[in-house]
């Protein structure tokens, strides 16, 4: 017997790969790139003084902040002499050199950063930077 329509071919379904890799690397260069951002930076508003050979730094670091009043600070969280001192140590078992970052308030008690600059160096820390702004040319 003679059909009268011819008969369809049934399609299968294709996926589309070539739009779900590019999909699939542009969320991954997002990830790579926010990730570069996410380091532990978190830090008080400590006003610095200015310093015209200030250079930036650009390995990681533990910063340690003096505020005004003379209270500590490491990653924005609030700490006593004896934690820093054994923050330090930690930080420093794998190797003495690794940078430690001391950002002090241009208004804060001279005699209260060389405390801890001293308390610093006795916990076995031997790079030790103090942060400064670049003066505006």
């Amino acid at each position: 017997m003679k059909k009268l329509l011819p008969e369809k071919r049934k399609l299968r379904p294709q996926i589309v790969v070539t739009n779900l890799i590019d999909v699939l690397l542009m969320l991954v260069f997002f990830f790579m790139i926010t990730s570069s951002f996410a380091h532990n930076q978190e830090k008080l508003p400590v006003n610095v003084p200015k310093a015209s050979s200030a250079t930036t730094m650009e390995i990681d670091n533990m910063t340690v902040q003096i505020a005004k009043n003379g209270r500590l600070y490491v990653a924005a969280k609030p700490v006593e002499m004896t934690e820093l001192t054994e923050r330090i140590k930690t930080w420093t078992t794998s190797s003495p050199d690794r940078p430690i970052l001391v950002e002090a308030d241009q208004d804060a008690n001279y005699g209260r950063i060389v405390f801890v600059l001293d308390a610093i160096r006795n916990a076995g820390a031997v790079n030790i930077g103090l942060a400064t702004r670049p003066e505006a040319k």
